[in-house]
Order: structure tokens, then sequence, then C-alpha cells
């Protein structure tokens, strides 16, 4: 037996496919009897929300990247978990990695989440070689910013935030 489809729960709620759709997005515009019937067709069938193909449908995959220049610090340490809870608070997962203070390994890993489709990123830079970290990015077209350290003058693309 395969696996439920949107189509199977727009047919036992008696809907179209977007109406559907619409429930799985939390849409205001439908109406809470129309919501209701779609999540009792979804309960009945034991319809999953497939996720990962609607990201790859949308390209965003609701992940940020926050890449830190020393874990090891306890400063840093506090520093990402406090950042990582607020992704966490407006709906997105985070990544963290660190750098290590190593510019190669921060364009290796800048790299690696800009082919991995995060939806933004937020760094705290190493000193040295902020093209190769810098430049992918703007190519990609991430939203990204610096914290902590501001190593590109970019401002325009990559705004910087401190604490006083």
């Amino acid at each position: 037996m395969s696996r439920p489809t949107i189509i199977d729960v727009a047919k036992l709620a008696g809907v179209s496919k977007s109406t559907v759709s619409l429930v799985l997005q939390n849409s205001p515009s439908v109406s809470p009897k129309t919501r209701e019937d779609v999540r009792t067709a979804m309960a009945d069938l034991g319809y999953v929300y497939n996720r990962a193909a609607a990201n790859l449908r949308s390209s965003q995959i609701g992940l940020v990247g926050l890449v830190i220049n020393d874990l090891r610090n306890p400063f840093f340490t506090e520093f990402a978990t406090a950042v990582q809870m607020a992704i966490s608070e407006a709906g997105y997962a985070t990544v963290v990695a660190n750098t290590d203070e190593d510019p190669a390994l921060q364009s290796r890993t800048i790299a690696a989440m800009i082919e991995h489709g995060v939806s933004g990123l937020i760094i705290s830079p190493v000193y040295g070689d902020e093209g190769a970290t810098f430049e992918p990015l703007a190519r990609a077209g991430i939203a990204a910013m610096q914290v902590l350290r501001k190593v590109s003058p970019r401002t325009d693309l990559f705004p910087f935030a401190s604490p006083d």
C-alpha cells in the first residue's frame, strides 16, 4: 500500500489540493470547519506531511547556519546557544559549525552550508582571507550577517551586530 498523498486527503475531505496545502501552511484564509475536515481526513488516512519534499519545492529548507570562530571559548558557546534558541523560536532549525580560528576551514564550512541550501547564515568570522568566505555568500545570494567581529567592510551585504 502506498503512502497517502495530498490528493488523497483532498478527495476524502471534499476540497481541492490547494485547500489542503493552505491548511498545511496554517493559512488564515481557510475556514475553521474546512480546516477541521482536512485535518480529520489526514488523520483517517494516516497522512504525514513530507516537509523535505515541500522544502525542495519552495527551495527553502528553514535551516540557518551558525558559524562560530571558537566554540571552545565559553563565551562563544553561550552566544551560540542563545542564538540557536532564538532561531528555533522563529521556526527555523540551526546547524552550528566551529571554524577553530582557521580561515580555510571557515571557507570550506561556508561552501558546504551553501551547497546544503541554508536559508541564511550568521557568522562570527575568523580573521584572514575574507574573500574566500564572503564572496561565495554574495554570489549565492544568501542572507548573512557578521556577529561579534566585523571583518568584511560590505555591511550593505553583510550587516554587523555585536553587544555593547
